[in-house]
């Protein structure tokens, strides 16, 4: 029989940046409260979860919104999910911005009918970082603004819903540049998401490692930091964070992270979603 060549795990080591067990926790908090927020886009702490923060009549009024809204699209690529707005990863940038601009306002709809938690959330936040001197703004190029935020459910079956990936690499990406969220890159990535459905499962898989340059070329993720096989993770302490409707969470996703799939019939996990950070000491932006 003849022998065969190593394994991916044997091939591939993931070496990286790992945080310290001050740093790698989420909080959990049953307020929201924009000061945990801006020590996560400080770098401080790794994430922070704020537990039913949207009522259970909010969550299904926008869950409606979302699936009813005739500009819902379907992912073709290998992320799988339904989505509503749009989203920068591996697009021309110019796509990027038309798409944001002709569904600015189909994003906003699906707080139709009732209160927009996600401005609410974002004033606060706001409002604290402005006590600190800093702006909060959507990133912008030549007079063009990115997304305001995306609706998304995820639709792949298996182990992941979403396979394990960071969202720092994205921002290297060599058809972007000059986009200032690439200014982002030394800083936290912050990811942010408003929890409007979802089943049992669902959960966010975080790993403590930041992955470094030369894991991103032995994968051939250098400009998409996706995907990370699990079980090249297994040397990294790692969080299983359950997620429930009515959740809203922040973290650092420059650690390699994954969402596990909902379970059931039927069961879908859809989230409010985009992505901040620091570009400079005075300004924070934010994308899709």
């Amino acid at each position: 029989m003849p022998e065969t060549g190593p394994s991916l795990s044997e091939a591939v080591r993931v070496t990286g940046t790992s945080g310290g067990p001050e740093f790698f926790q989420i909080i959990e908090r049953r307020e929201f409260a924009a000061a945990d927020v801006l020590r996560v886009l400080r770098g401080e702490v790794a994430g922070v979860i704020f537990r039913g923060a949207i009522d259970p009549e909010s969550c299904e009024r926008i869950k409606r919104n979302f699936w009813s809204n005739p500009m819902r699209r379907q992912r073709g690529d290998s992320v799988p999910a339904h989505y509503l707005g749009t989203y920068h990863y591996g697009k021309e940038l110019d796509l990027y911005f038309s798409e944001a601009e002709t569904t600015r306002d189909a994003v906003a709809a699906v707080f139709a009918g009732g209160s927009n938690i996600y401005a609410q959330m974002r004033g606060e936040i706001s409002s604290a970082l402005a006590q600190q001197g800093v702006a909060l703004r959507v990133a912008e190029m030549n007079g063009r603004r990115a997304g305001d935020f995306v609706m998304r459910s995820w639709s792949a079956s298996g182990q992941f819903a979403l396979a394990a990936h960071d969202d720092a690499a994205q921002l290297t990406a060599r058809r972007q540049a000059g986009f200032e969220i690439q200014e982002v890159v030394p800083n936290a990535v912050t990811a942010v998401n408003l929890c409007l459905e979802n089943g049992s499962g669902g959960e966010l898989v975080y790993w403590n490692v930041i992955p470094d340059d030369a894991t991103r070329r032995a994968l051939g993720v250098e400009e998409t930091g996706y995907p990370y096989a699990a079980d090249l993770l297994t040397e990294y302490t790692k969080i299983e964070l359950p997620i429930h409707r009515g959740d809203v969470y922040f973290f650092n996703g420059k650690y390699v992270h994954a969402v596990r799939a909902s379970a059931g019939a039927g069961a879908q996990r859809s989230t409010i979603s985009l992505l901040m950070g620091f570009k400079d000491p005075k300004t924070v932006v934010t994308w899709t």
